[in-house]
């Protein structure tokens, strides 16, 4: 598969602010790839890189296996959305869409031909005389991509277009977009701290957190194999436990954790007895017993329940106090609050996750645990 963006060891800083720490990222031909992480983690900072708004301290900007470190934004073959979209309000449509043209000299009557044509691709013909205070937010939106699309960029940098449109309009704009990626083949590098559309939209995700890379791979397995805790923490609902491995027998570890102890498959010549891990379980995948399941020991009891259409959550609450979320079909029937159960879940559907540390600290307060000796 063709490199069509490659980062190597980027290092940014603003004065004595250290933004992006050493970012290493290969992005493919015709791949739709998300720059995911909360505000402040270095993804609009990465996004203005490549595109050449800013410059990397440190480090190496290939754009179709040429350097671009002394190329202006204006001859890179990138174009940017925005989140604001950024439209010329006293030019109509069309003019909006063609003003890239205008200004690379293309002759009128072949950019009236490839306006005509975006018009067309964004479901738009008919609109080009129209003025942006006549259009909705969702029609500048698609204005916008147009208008980037217009130049036939190598690559569409976006960020958090969809941000300023009501739910509904994002949701249907999430769809378009894929569909316009699809149908163009062009490299989509696409910027937002929504997780969900992340995970709608990518070929793959890199999660980004303080301006270090901590993962990049597909949205299944993001979601499925997080190699680290905040990646499981920021990719859809989690219970995170922090144990100690207690015993290994052929593919089945026990873990002891601040509850009690719990049990994972996982594969053996990755761990070792006493070794410290981050247990993930998914909320969905929590399972309730009036009596203990062999290898668990994780007494709780039923907190609360919210109705979320086709899943109820329910709240589950540890003897310290930590709290665990459950995922369970609207038409199943709910245990009532108060009810005293035992947690447990399919050993395989656990993720174990290694730690950093060599201890177990508190993680809830208030309470009289300690670190496991």
């Amino acid at each position: 598969m063709k490199e069509m963006i490659k980062l190597t060891a980027i290092n940014k800083s603003f004065g004595d602010v250290s933004i992006i720490k050493n970012l290493n990222i290969t992005i493919y031909q015709s791949e739709f790839l998300t720059m995911l992480g909360p505000s402040g983690c270095g993804k609009t900072t990465t996004l203005r890189m490549i595109a050449g708004f800013e410059s990397p301290t440190s480090g190496e900007i290939l754009l179709d296996e040429k350097s671009v470190k002394n190329l202006p934004p204006n001859k890179r073959k990138v174009n940017t959305i925005f989140q604001n979209y950024a439209l010329f309000p006293n030019m109509t449509v069309a003019e909006n869409i063609a003003f890239g043209l205008k200004m690379a000299k293309v002759p009128k009557i072949e950019r009236q031909k490839r306006v005509t044509a975006m018009l067309k691709l964004v479901q738009l013909e008919g609109y080009g005389k129209r003025k942006l205070d006549q259009l909705s937010g969702g029609q500048k939106q698609r204005i916008a991509i147009a208008r980037a699309l217009v130049n036939q960029p190598q690559v569409l940098l976006l960020d958090e277009p969809l941000s300023a449109l009501d739910l509904k309009l994002r949701k249907q704009m999430q769809i378009e977009l894929k569909r316009l990626q699809r149908k163009l083949g062009i490299t989509f590098v696409y910027v937002t701290h929504d997780q969900e559309e992340a995970l709608m939209m990518s070929d793959r995700i890199a999660v980004m957190n303080q301006g270090h890379l901590e993962q990049v791979a597909d949205p299944q397995t993001l979601y499925e194999k997080p190699q680290t805790r905040f990646v499981a923490n920021f990719i859809g609902e989690s219970n995170i436990f922090y144990g100690k491995i207690s015993t290994v027998v052929d593919d089945l570890a026990e873990i002891t954790v601040e509850n009690g102890y719990l049990a994972i498959k996982t594969a053996t010549d990755t761990i070792n007895k006493d070794q410290i891990v981050n247990i993930v379980v998914r909320p969905e995948k929590i399972k309730l017993s009036a009596t203990e399941v062999e290898h668990f020991h994780l007494p709780a009891k039923i907190s609360e329940h919210y109705y979320a259409g086709n899943v109820r959550k329910t709240v589950l609450k540890l003897p310290n106090g930590m709290e665990l979320k459950m995922n369970t079909p609207s038409e199943q029937t709910l245990l009532p609050v108060g009810k005293e159960v035992f947690v447990y879940w399919n050993p395989s559907d656990a993720i174990l996750v290694k730690s950093d540390s060599n201890k177990i600290f508190k993680t809830i307060k208030n309470t009289d645990f300690e670190p496991i000796k």
